[in-house]
C-alpha cells in the first residue's frame, strides 16, 4: 500500500486532519465539462470520467473486476434513510463510468457506546483500503471494528451471521425501512474495543492483510488524549481472525505494551522469499517485526501468540540514547527534531528485501529519519539512508531505483540495491498525504500546497512539469491502462498516453 494516505493527526494538528466525503451519486462529469479541475499535466481528451468529492479525501482506490472500493466519511451522505453522523461509508462504484453501485453507510458511534478518549471523532470517515478475495472484502472500519463485507452488497440478499445492517447503519428506530440493492451487507463483524479492549488513538487507520484463512489487522492500539501513557498496553497491536467466522485466533502477543511512541497505524503485508512466507509489520516503536504465518487454532479457548521470526530496528541506536539516556521523543507540543520515530508507512517489498522509512504525525514537524532496507529472510540491514527525513510514504522502485517523498518536502532518488544517493529535489511544501508513484519512466508526486510534480525516472534528476491544483493531490492507481488521481475534492479517471 502506498501509507501515507490513512495516517490519522489530533485536533492539534489544525488543517492537517483532513474530512473524507461521499461521492455523490451522478455527480459525474464527462472529459467536456467545463467544470473540470483536471491538472495541467494531462491533456483534456485524457480525462474519462471525473467525480465531485467533498471537502477532502485522502484514500486510495482498490479496484477488482470492473469495480472500485473507496473509503470515504459521510460528509456529503445521500441515503433515504441514514443521516450523517460524523462517521464514515465503504463505498463500491462502477470502475468505468464512476457510477455508485451500492455504499454502506457506518455511525461514528453505535447502541449508544461512546468510543474512548479522542477515538472517531475527526471525521476521518473509513480510512482502510480493503483487502479483496472473490465475493469478500475486508476493511478495518472507522468506529473499531473489522469488517467482513459481502463485495455484491445486498444485490444479492442480505448474508450472515451478520443480517442487522439496518441497526448498523444507523436507521432511527421507529423508521420503517427495508434494505436495497444500493446498500451494502455485512457478513460478520468483530469489534476490537471490545473483544480485545483496544483503545485505538484517534483512527483505525489501517489495510488488513488476507493470507490463507487468517486475516491480519492493526488494532491502532495507542495513547490517551492528552498523550500521556499508553491507555491500554495490554490490548494488542496485530490480531489475527479467521477470515470465514472473524473468529480471534491469534495476537502478536502483547509485544508492544508501552514501547509505542504514539500509536500504531502501519498496515501487515507478506513477502515469500527462498520458499519462506513471513507477515511483515511496521511497529509503533519504531521496530520492523517479521512474524511467522499463523497455522493452527486458538489453545484452550485463548488466542496464540504469534511468533517472531527475526526484527529489525530501524532507527539507528544515536536517535534513542545520547550520553547513556534516553532521548525524548518529538509530541504536538514539544517539536524536536531529534529522537527516535515510530513506522507509519506500509513497507514495500521488492526482490527479497523490505524498504520501510521511519516517522512520525505531521503536527510533530520534519526531523531526523531513515529509510532502511532489510533483507526479508534474516531481517539483517543491508543498508540504510538518513538523507531521508521522517516521512509517512511508502517507497517506489522503478528500474532499478527508489523515489521518496519525506516530511520536509523532498523527493530523494536512490540505488535500490545499494543505497547510494543519486539525488534529490525541494518540493517547495510538505509532503505527508501522498507517496510517489512511477508511471512509464516518470514519477508522480504532490505536496500539501496543491502542486503536483512530475520527474523523469532516472539517475540524472530531470523535471518534467510542475502545475498547481484546486485541491491536495494524494497517492494515485494505476490499473488497465488508466490512472485514477484521488484529490481532497474530486477523484480523476485518466486515459495515459501511448
Amino acid at each position: 500500500m502506498v501509507l501515507s494516505n490513512r495516517f490519522p493527526v489530533t485536533r492539534h494538528c489544525r488543517r492537517m486532519l483532513f474530512c473524507l466525503v461521499l461521492i455523490a451519486a451522478g455527480s459525474v462529469c464527462g472529459a467536456g465539462s467545463g467544470g473540470s479541475a483536471l491538472p495541467a499535466v494531462f491533456a483534456p481528451e485524457q480525462l474519462l470520467w471525473e467525480i465531485e468529492l467533498g471537502s477532502h479525501q485522502y484514500t486510495v482506490p482498490q479496484i477488482d473486476r470492473g469495480r472500485m472500493f473507496l473509503g470515504i466519511n459521510d460528509r456529503n451522505l445521500a441515503h433515504p434513510a441514514v443521516k450523517r453522523s460524523d462517521g464514515g461509508i465503504l463505498m463500491c462504484i462502477d470502475q468505468a463510468t464512476g457510477a455508485m453501485i451500492w455504499q454502506l453507510p457506518i455511525p461514528r458511534y453505535m447502541d449508544g457506546v461512546k468510543a474512548p478518549y479522542h477515538f472517531n471523532k475527526w471525521k476521518c470517515g473509513v480510512c482502510s483500503r480493503p483487502a479483496i478475495e472473490g465475493d469478500r472484502l475486508y476493511i478495518v472500519g472507522p468506529r473499531g471494528d473489522v469488517l467482513c463485507v459481502d463485495r455484491e452488497g445486498q444485490a444479492n440478499g442480505n448474508d450472515g451471521p451478520f443480517v442487522d445492517e439496518v441497526a448498523y447503519m444507523g436507521v432511527p428506530g421507529g423508521v420503517d425501512y427495508a434494505l436495497s440493492e444500493t446498500d451494502g451487507d455485512i457478513v460478520w463483524r468483530f469489534d476490537l474495543l471490545r473483544e480485545v479492549k483496544v483503545f485505538p488513538h484517534d483512527v483505525c487507520g489501517t489495510s488488513p492483510l488476507l493470507l490463507g484463512n487468517y486475516l491480519y489487522a492493526c488494532t491502532g492500539n495507542g495513547q490517551d488524549d492528552k498523550h500521556r501513557y499508553i491507555a491500554n498496553p495490554d490490548a494488542p497491536s496485530l490480531v489475527v481472525l479467521d477470515k470465514r467466522t472473524g473468529k480471534l485466533v491469534a495476537t502478536e502477543g502483547k509485544l508492544f505494551g508501552t514501547r509505542l511512541f504514539h500509536g500504531n497505524w502501519s498496515s501487515p503485508m507478506a513477502a515469500t522469499a527462498s520458499g519462506r512466507t513471513l507477515v511483515i509489520f511496521g511497529g509503533g516503536d519504531g521496530i520492523l517485526y517479521a512474524f511467522e504465518p499463523f497455522t493452527e487454532g486458538p489453545r484452550d479457548g485463548q488466542p496464540a501468540a504469534l511468533k517472531i521470526a527475526w526484527r529489525s530496528d530501524c532507527n539507528p541506536p544515536e536517535y534513542r540514547m545520547r550520553g547513556g539516556k534516553p532521548i525524548p521523543y518529538s509530541k504536538w507540543n514539544k517539536k524536536s527534531p531529534d529522537g527516535p520515530s515510530e513506522i507509519i508507512a506500509d513497507p514495500l517489498l521488492y526482490k527479497n528485501r523490505v524498504y520501510v522509512a521511519i516517522g512520525q504525525s505531521p503536527i510533530h514537524g520534519p526531523g531526523q529519519g531513515s529509510l532502511v532496507c532489510v533483507d526479508i529472510v534474516t531481517g539483517k540491514k543491508i543498508w540504510e539512508s538518513r538523507k531521508v527525513d521522517r516521512s509517512l510514504a511508502t517507497p517506489a522502485v522503478y528500474d532499478g531505483l527508489l523515489f521518496i517523498p519525506d516530511l520536509s518536502g523532498r523527493l530523494h532518488c536512490l540505488d535500490a540495491e545499494t543505497g547510494e544517493h543519486y539525488w534529490q529535489h525541494n518540493l517547495e511544501g510538505d509532503i505527508w498525504g501522498a507517496s510517489a508513484l512511477v508511471v512509464e519512466d516518470k514519477v508522480y508526486t504532490s505536496t500539501e500546497r496543491r502542486e503536483m510534480w512530475v520527474f523523469r525516472a532516472g539517475r540524472e534528476k530531470q523535471l518534467l512539469s510542475r502545475c498547481r491544483l484546486k485541491s491536495i493531490a494524494i497517492t494515485p492507481k494505476v490499473e488497465g491502462g488508466m490512472l485514477y488521481l484521488p484529490t481532497q475534492r474530486r477523484l480523476f479517471a485518466v486515459k495515459l498516453a501511448r
